[in-house]
């Protein structure tokens, strides 16, 4: 996420918070979610591709 500095980050471990998962809705792992202006933006699963930030 260096190349994205405007882009705000957190990580939660869903294993030690688990009711994250369920308000994410986010059942598999790893899971990047974007959010602009309050809403989702982006969701990308598993295989997270950097080339979509970039087109942002």
């Amino acid at each position: 996420m260096k190349d994205f500095p405007k882009i705000e980050t957190g990580v939660v471990n869903a294993g030690k918070v688990e009711e994250i998962a369920g308000f994410l809705m986010a059942f598999t792992v790893p899971v990047l979610v974007l959010y602009a202006d309050g809403r989702e933006y982006l969701r990308e699963a598993r295989i997270v591709q950097v080339e979509k930030l970039r087109r942002i």
